[in-house]
C-alpha cells in the first residue's frame, strides 16, 4: 500500500547534519560512493535484522505477503512437502488449507522444536534427508514448497530435477538480486557486501531464476516480486 504524503516534509536532523557532514571526508566522490554503499548495507541489514523483535511472525510484512501469495493458489486436496521446514512456520500456515502437510528438514534440532508448538492433526514433522523420504514414501504430493533454499545449493539446476518428477506444482522463494539499483552499483563496484546471507552461494536476478527453470521443464505460471524477495509458483511439465 502507497502513501499520500505533504509537500513540505518534517525536516530530519540527523540527515542534515550527515550531509553536511559527508562533504568533509577527504575522500573522492568514488570512494564516498563505494562508503555509502557498505554503510546502506550494513544498515539496511541491521534494520531487517531487528523488524523479526518488532512483529509477531504471523504479522511480519515479508511472511504475511508470502503467505498470502502462496495460499492464492494451494488447494484443499493438495499434499504438500516443505522441504528445509526449519521450524515450520510455513508448513503451519499452508496447513491451515491444504490437506496434508509433511515439513522436512535434516536439523534434527528444528524439527523437535517445530513439534513443540500447537500443530494441526493434517500437519506432521520428519527429520530425514529428502530425496530418501520420497523414495520411500507411499503417498504421493502435489506440492513441493522451497522457501529459502536454492540460494543456498551449489548446483540448484540438478537439485532441481532430482525432485520435480515427484510433484506436479512448486512453489519457489529466493532472494532478489533485482530489489533495487543499489544491487547493480555494489556489483558494479565490486563491492562484497552484496549478499543477503553468509550463507548463500547464489542470489538470482529474475531472468536468471526463470531460465533456471525453464531449463528444468518448469513452467512459472505466477510471480511475485515484493521486499527484496521473489516469489513463483511454477507447473512441472510432464
Amino acid at each position: 500500500m502507497g502513501i499520500r504524503i505533504s509537500r513540505s516534509k518534517p525536516r530530519s536532523l540527523l540527515l542534515s547534519c550527515l550531509y553536511r557532514a559527508q562533504k568533509f571526508l577527504p575522500l573522492s566522490t568514488a570512494a564516498r560512493f563505494r562508503l555509502f554503499l557498505n554503510l546502506e548495507w550494513i544498515f539496511d541489514r541491521l534494520a531487517h535484522e531487528y523488524s523479526f523483535g518488532a512483529y509477531s511472525v504471523e504479522n511480519h510484512p515479508v511472511r504475511r505477503h508470502s503467505r498470502t501469495f502462496l495460499l492464492k493458489f494451494i488447494h484443499e486436496n493438495d499434499s504438500v512437502l516443505d522441504l528445509g521446514c526449519n521450524t515450520g512456520d510455513i508448513s503451519r500456515a499452508v496447513a491451515q488449507k491444504a490437506k496434508r502437510v509433511v515439513g522436512i528438514d535434516y536439523n534434527a534440532d528444528a524439527i523437535v522444536r517445530a513439534g513443540t508448538f500447537n500443530n494441526p492433526p493434517n500437519l506432521r514433522f520428519v527429520s530425514s534427508e529428502a530425496l530418501d523420504y520420497l523414495q520411500k514414501n507411499t503417498e504421493p504430493f502435489d506440492v513441493l514448497l522451497l522457501s529459502h533454499i536454492l540460494e543456498h545449493l551449489d548446483d540448484p539446476k540438478s537439485f532441481i530435477k532430482r525432485f520435480k518428477d515427484y510433484f506436479r506444482n512448486l512453489y519457489i522463494e529466493v532472494p532478489d538480486f533485482d530489489r533495487s539499483y543499489l544491487n547493480q552499483y555494489r556489483q558494479d563496484q565490486q563491492l562484497p557486501l552484496i549478499y543477503t546471507d553468509l550463507d548463500h552461494v547464489s542470489e538470482f536476478d529474475r531472468d536468471e531464476l526463470t531460465a533456471l527453470l525453464e531449463s528444468c521443464d518448469i513452467e512459472v505460471i505466477s510471480a511475485e516480486y515484493r521486499f527484496g524477495v521473489q516469489k513463483l509458483w511454477c507447473r512441472v511439465k510432464k
